[in-house]
Formats: C-alpha cells, sequence, structure tokens
C-alpha cells in the first residue's frame, strides 16, 4: 500500500483512475486505519506510526471546522466523519492523547446534529448521510457507525450522553432498517423509499455497535443480537464473498473477528481466514502484493485487506497466548454458517476485484 500507493513526492495517497474522484476522506481513513492495524501486531517491525500520523496530516486538509468534507470542496458524508473518529479513538489506544477523544467527540456531535428531527419524516429519526442538497437518505452505515462512535466515547467517558444516542440510533436502525431475513437495508429516502440492498459492511457495523453495547452495558441481549446477524450474514453471503466490494467485506471480518474474541466462537474466525486464503489467491498480483493490478488497486481495498490481515495476526497472537475463550463466553447453540468450499484447489492467475459502483453501491458521487 506504502509503495504503490502514496507519493512520496506530495507526501500523500494516490488512488487508482477508477477508483472515486470526489471521495477522499474515506479512503484516506481507511489507510490511516490499516497503518494503525499494523502498528497493533505484536512484535511487529514497522514504521506504521509515523505513517499514520502522516495520514492524519492529510486529512486534515479536509477539515473545516468539527468535521470533514468528503475532499477539497465536496459535500460532507458523515459515514467519513464516523470512519476518522474511530480512527482517532483508534490511535489513542496506541498513543494515549486526550486531544484524539476530543476530536472524535466533536464529530460525534456533528452526527447527533446531522439526525432527521423532522416528525414527519416518513420514518422519521436517523442520521442523514451527507449534507449534498440533492440526497436527503438516512442510511444504516451512518446512523450504526454513529451508535459504534457513540459507544466507544461512553465506554471511555461514562458520559450519558454517549449511551442515550447511541441506543436511539440503535433503536431507529431497529425500526426502519431491519429486513425479514435478520440483515438490515441500506436506506431510506425523504419520501420513504427503502433501498433493500444489503451490503455486508452494514452488518457489520451493526455487529460491532451490538458488541459494544453488551461490552459497556453487560445486556446479554446485545451479544445475541450481535451474533444472530454474524451468523444471518455467513448464510447469505456463503460462495459469493469474492463479489462483495473488499471494502464492505473487510469491515464485515473485521469486527466478526472482534465478535469472536469476546464469544469464543471458532466458526467466526475460520470464516474470516477463508476469506483472506480466498482473496489471496485469487484477487492479489503475485508481483506487486496489490490486490488488483498496478493500475486498477484502489486504496480502500488494499487498505481494507492490509487491515483483514493485521486484526487476523493480532487474532492468531491472541489464540497462541490464550488457551481458552474468555469465562463464559463459549460458542452459542446457533449452528455455524462458517463453513467454505474446499480451499485445496491450485492458485489461479490474479484478477483484478469485481467492478464496484459508488458510495452504498451507488452511481459515484460527480454523477449525482
Amino acid at each position: 500500500m506504502e509503495q504503490y500507493l502514496f507519493d512520496p513526492v506530495t507526501k500523500s495517497y494516490r488512488d487508482a483512475p477508477a477508483a472515486d474522484p470526489d471521495a477522499a476522506a474515506w479512503p484516506v481513513s481507511q489507510a490511516v486505519a490499516a497503518t494503525i492495524a499494523v502498528a497493533r501486531i505484536p512484535g511487529a517491525a514497522t514504521d506504521a506510526g509515523s505513517a499514520a500520523t502522516r495520514g492524519f496530516g492529510e486529512l486534515s486538509t479536509l477539515r473545516v471546522g468539527s468535521v470533514y468534507h468528503a475532499s477539497t470542496g465536496a459535500p460532507v458524508y458523515y459515514d467519513d466523519n464516523e470512519w476518522i473518529a474511530q480512527d482517532l479513538l483508534d490511535w489513542n489506544e496506541v498513543h494515549p492523547t486526550a486531544a484524539a477523544v476530543s476530536a472524535a467527540s466533536e464529530i460525534f456531535s456533528a452526527v447527533v446534529r446531522a439526525w432527521d428531527g423532522d416528525a414527519s419524516t416518513p420514518c422519521a429519526g436517523g442520521v442523514y448521510w451527507t449534507t449534498a442538497a440533492n440526497v436527503r437518505d438516512r442510511n444504516t452505515v451512518s446512523t450504526a457507525n454513529g451508535a459504534v462512535v457513540g459507544l466507544r466515547l461512553y465506554a471511555s467517558t461514562k458520559r450519558p450522553v454517549f449511551l442515550y444516542w447511541s441506543q436511539r440510533m440503535l433503536d431507529w436502525v431497529n425500526a426502519c432498517m431491519l429486513a425479514p431475513d435478520g440483515m438490515y437495508w441500506d436506506h431510506v429516502t425523504a419520501g420513504g423509499v427503502v433501498d433493500r440492498r444489503e451490503w455486508s459492511y452494514n452488518q457489520g457495523s451493526l455487529i460491532a455497535a451490538y458488541l459494544l453495547l453488551y461490552q459497556t452495558t453487560g445486556d446479554a441481549s446485545a451479544l445475541a443480537r450481535a451474533e444472530h446477524l454474524a451468523d444471518c450474514t455467513l448464510h447469505a453471503f456463503a460462495g459469493r464473498w469474492l463479489s462483495e466490494p473488499p471494502e464492505f467485506a473487510g469491515i464485515f471480518f473485521r469486527h466478526v473477528l472482534e465478535l469472536a474474541a469476546v464469544d469464543g466462537r471458532p466458526n467466526y474466525v475460520a470464516a474470516a481466514e477463508g476469506y483472506a486464503e480466498d482473496a489471496w489467491n485469487e484477487l492479489r498480483d503475485p508481483q506487486t502484493g496489490l490486490f488488483g493490478s498496478a493500475a486498477t488497486a484502489t486504496l480502500l481495498g488494499q487498505a481494507a485487506f492490509v487491515q483483514l490481515y493485521a486484526h487476523l495476526a493480532v487474532t492468531d497472537s491472541g489464540a497462541a497466548t490464550s488457551g481458552s475463550p474468555p469465562p463464559g463466553a463459549g460458542p452459542t447453540n446457533r449452528g455455524s454458517d462458517g463453513a467454505h468450499a474446499d480451499r485445496g484447489r491450485g492458485r489461479p492467475a490474479p484478477r483484478t476485484q469485481p467492478g464496484r459502483a459508488g458510495r452504498s453501491g451507488r452511481p459515484s458521487r460527480t454523477s449525482r
């Protein structure tokens, strides 16, 4: 990622021509998350810490007040800001600093201000996706990740306002976005039309939120909801993970690994390992190490895989030092949907990542 997608002259990340030109904050935030994830690997010899600092500096050029714009002169996307807030909180765990928590808190306050408070709106509530004038969607990704940020802030500060808003955000997602199959739809428009696509990153974000709710409040039903959603998603996406955008699948599997670290479910780890192995064999160019060719590999996709492999490395390290899962966190009685097809096949020639549309699977921002 650093060799091929970082420009040492401009000291900024570059992207593939196919990447969305109106989106810089999201891919750079994920590159920052990747460097922090690598920095957390026990014994890793890396300068990831300095790369993270540099990435935060690049993001700062997009900041106006307390929020970050998608790119220079572009609108604000609240999910972008929630990813950045999570980067700040992750960085605070590696290099504690009050400034990081304060900046994440400011972002959360902006997310709360983006809550739909108009009772006449169909399915009133939810966090607006963007400040773009022609888009009044309220999205699962912007609302669920608002809850994730709020719950992380509550865990570190114990301020009730963070818990209150996080629970309110989760209540809205369950009231308006929960599908009959147990997964979550993508968004609802101002007119009340629901986009019923079920992207893996939405499911992963809600797994993270419910896991955090369990960890911060002890609510066992929240852990059960996270497990049920993980099981439903693994079943629904079985056999087609490589057709999901890697930045989406990566978010899902990272949070599934976090869930496995709490409840001890080995099938969750096996599912993440299976996806990582399939991607390594089928999407990666062994000559460059890029997922895709040097001309098509996106910063988002590459950062997603760096994060996934880093999380798996930490998972393996934890398994090596811990003989058993946490007390009382044994596997549940739900069936395992994490099985994968035989991966003993020979390694095929690398291919590029599947074509993808713009944010949330929609047309790119420039075409709106």
